[in-house]
């Protein structure tokens, strides 16, 4: 896999779809300083080097089942930075939290190519140091955890270094096992499980996810199947 490191870029995940679609092949692509990077949900995500921001592309057979990706890739970061499992947790479908507060996320996006592929870039942004002690915290309504708590010695370059392998493995075994495999590794981490949650207009207890992915949502109705898609969680809602 190519890599390539910018000082600065509007956002890794647009370079990175630009590369599929001039024809490029697998490519991990980082900035120093992204200035308009995008979360779910039309979110801006901007960076600078307080941050590990980079992108991951590659193309794909279009029939291939992406259900699940982006709560594999949290499984694989998080095995990665935290193997010992006690500190960062994933909050479906695409956080990740560092004792209670949010350490970062994870931006799937594709793109259709020729020949019956189709391009998968998948995005993550970690912080990396804690807020300066005179920010504006009313921004970050999850909190703001850094990947220097877990790791003082911890750069955007080692850090990127020891995720690499780790993500370019998991693609590779995604292919052909789908989410299923990371079925177990997900729920050791799951921060929502048995918390009474708020999925788009539904309200009910969260119970795990599916082989697929989906969150399972206890409801008066029974349990429900939540895409990821569009949809958010929301942990705790008013009743």
């Amino acid at each position: 896999m190519e890599r390539r490191h910018l000082a600065e870029c509007g956002s890794t995940n647009t370079e990175a779809l630009a590369h599929l679609r001039q024809g490029g092949g697998p490519l991990l692509v980082s900035a120093s300083r992204q200035t308009a990077g995008r979360g779910r949900l039309g979110r801006v995500w901007q960076s600078d080097d307080a941050a590990l921001t980079f992108s991951v592309a590659l193309p794909v057979p279009a029939e291939l089942d992406l259900a699940g990706l982006s709560l594999a890739v949290g499984c694989t970061v998080a095995d990665t930075l935290d193997p010992g499992g006690e500190r960062i947790r994933l909050k479906w479908p695409n956080d990740l939290f560092l004792d209670g507060a949010k350490l970062g996320g994870i931006l799937i996006e594709t793109a259709p190519l020729p020949a019956g592929e189709r391009g998968v870039v998948i995005g993550v942004g970690l912080n990396l140091q804690p807020l300066p002690a005179d920010a504006d915290r009313r921004a970050f309504t999850s909190g703001h955890a850094a990947l220097h708590t877990l790791d003082p010695d911890a750069t955007a370059t080692s850090a990127l270094d020891r995720l690499a392998p780790a993500l370019r493995a998991m693609l590779a075994d995604f292919r052909t096992l789908g989410f299923a495999a990371w079925q177990a590794a997900f729920a050791r981490r799951d921060l929502a499980t048995g918390q009474r949650v708020r999925v788009g207009e539904l309200t009910g207890v969260a119970r795990g996810v599916s082989p697929r992915g989906e969150l399972l949502l206890d409801t008066p109705a029974g349990v429900q199947a939540c895409h990821g898609g569009e949809l958010s969680l929301r942990l705790d809602p008013a009743p």
